[in-house]
């Protein structure tokens, strides 16, 4: 499926949803109240509120915001496996959060005390329905489409009995290096002229995203390690013994893994700092760990040669 269709079924329902949200709620704009209910606790009664003016905005601007979001999202993981869940999501999610949104309007309507408001609760199994529903078929019209050509198997390179071989390198990820210190630095901010709990909170999420915005990735005779270039702990250690086979691969940070950092998936772990090519290692239970690095084809052809060497040996 092309990229315009793609991003089509992504943004075409959050369209129609705030289309029809902001129709509905300038149609009957002098029937609300001045204060409208726009949260409702769990029998149905209003127990929060929002002037008039404000919810058309919010509700107007959330809806273009998540629809906007969600397109770039469809965009970026182009032709990878975690396109077609991005569409699903998104449009389940457009048509979810409208259907919320257009209810809140119309029990609002012609009410003299929004505290009065009622919301039927049968509505909420309703609109959950009718997203899951939305989202099956979008994924369903995305299809799975024709299944990727399996990369060729990387070869082994050959190990002497009783000859060494360390293969390293060290990753630098800007997609996580920059928003860390863009976080690191409104923590600052906040700590020294504002609020400084909500400070200190954006403080330590940057330097935590910052501490493992780098890694050092290293083949030797363990296996494979993967760790902080600044921290020792946590990482990732694959012991030779339970690597079945690598091999160098191309991934879609977004696409294959929904992000970057520690990724998991279902038999799938990885450590995404980009997008492009990575090292992948298949282990004897089955699962696949995928490290994005530079020389990947290397580090495969090593570490298979290892894996052999210690799989003659027993």
């Amino acid at each position: 499926m092309t990229a315009t269709r793609r991003c089509a079924l992504t943004a075409v329902p959050f369209g129609i949803a705030t289309a029809a949200y902001i129709g509905i709620f300038l149609a009957s704009y002098d029937r609300l109240p001045g204060r409208i209910a726009t949260h409702f606790s769990g029998d149905g009664g209003a127990d929060g509120f929002m002037s008039r003016t404000a919810a058309l905005w919010f509700g107007g601007g959330l809806l273009l915001g998540l629809g906007l979001l969600f397109t770039v999202l469809t965009l970026v993981s182009k032709e990878s496996s975690g396109s077609r869940l991005t569409v699903a999501v998104g449009a389940g999610t457009a048509v979810t959060l409208g259907y919320a949104l257009i209810l809140t309007v119309l029990v609002n309507t012609d009410v003299q005390d929004p505290a009065d408001v009622q919301l039927p609760m049968w509505h909420v199994a309703v609109l959950l329905l009718a997203g899951v529903a939305t989202g099956a078929l979008a994924w369903w019209l995305m299809s799975a489409g024709p299944r990727p050509a399996p990369a060729p198997p990387t070869p082994s390179l050959p190990l002497a009995e009783g000859e060494a071989a360390v293969w390293s390198r060290t990753m630098i990820s800007r997609a996580l290096l920059l928003p860390a210190g863009a976080v690191t630095l409104s923590g600052l901010f906040f700590v020294a002229f504002g609020p400084w709990q909500a400070g200190l909170l954006s403080l330590v999420l940057g330097m935590t995203c910052a501490l493992f915005a780098g890694v050092r990735v290293t083949v030797d005779r363990r296996g494979l390690m993967v760790a902080s270039t600044v921290l020792p702990r946590p990482r990732l250690a694959l012991p030779l013994g339970s690597i079945v086979s690598a091999s160098s691969i191309q991934v879609n940070a977004m696409g294959d893994f929904g992000g970057w950092g520690y990724r998991i998936r279902p038999n799938r772990r990885g450590v995404v700092l980009r997008s492009g090519e990575a090292l992948s290692v298949r282990t004897v239970g089955k699962r696949e760990y995928v490290v994005t690095v530079d020389d990947s084809t290397t580090a495969a052809a090593l570490l298979n040669g290892l894996v052999n060497r210690h799989v003659e040996r027993e």
